[in-house]
């Protein structure tokens, strides 16, 4: 449930610790787990919207906006996404969740910042749809035997790259997480 826009869900916020985040932004970045497995409710076709709407207003180079979003629902492709998927890359939650969006990105548009514009989409409707109750997976295939077999299988054009696959229901586990110390990869200089 939806408290107010701008507002995260109550039952996504960080749990109270000594480093909770300042706002509501940093605190959806923090307690947003990767899900693998799915209740079988259905989304409102309002949050798949503002789902997208996020992925629309990711930054991109020269505001090129190279990305494509495929959203799959029927149950036979989400069969076969996780068939195509399943040797070369983790798999789970592919069947499960009510759906699966595509984050492709058109190489014809942007060929060189292609990666990091669809990585970018991807984290923003990752948030978005933590920050509505949802949980997602981030399912990167970008590179793989599954990305071509993925093209193949929904008739994606060879310039349409998949960059990763974003289950989305709502979750039926809840992960703990945790990072390393922020000095163990930082410099300042």
């Amino acid at each position: 449930m939806v408290d107010f826009p701008g507002r995260l869900h109550e039952a996504n916020r960080h749990p109270q610790t000594k480093e909770r985040p300042m706002n509501e932004i940093l605190n959806a970045i923090q307690s947003r787990r990767n899900i693998r497995r799915f209740k079988s409710d259905p989304i409102d076709e309002e949050k798949i919207q503002m789902i997208l709407e996020a992925g629309r207003w990711a930054p991109s180079f020269s505001n090129l906006q190279p990305w494509r979003f495929v959203v799959i629902k029927d149950p036979n492709l989400k069969e076969g996404v996780e068939k195509a998927s399943k040797e070369t890359v983790l798999h789970w939650g592919i069947k499960e969740a009510p759906i699966v969006i595509l984050v492709c990105v058109d190489e014809r548009i942007d060929p060189l910042h292609l990666l990091e514009a669809g990585a970018i989409a991807a984290q923003n409707m990752a948030l978005a749809a933590h920050s509505l109750g949802l949980g997602t997976g981030w399912i990167g295939i970008w590179g793989t035997k599954a990305e071509g077999a993925v093209q193949n299988l929904l008739g994606l054009p060879q310039t349409c790259r998949v960059v990763s696959l974003l289950p989305i229901g709502k979750p039926d586990e809840s992960p703990k997480g945790s990072r390393k110390p922020l000095k163990e990869f930082t410099q300042f200089r």
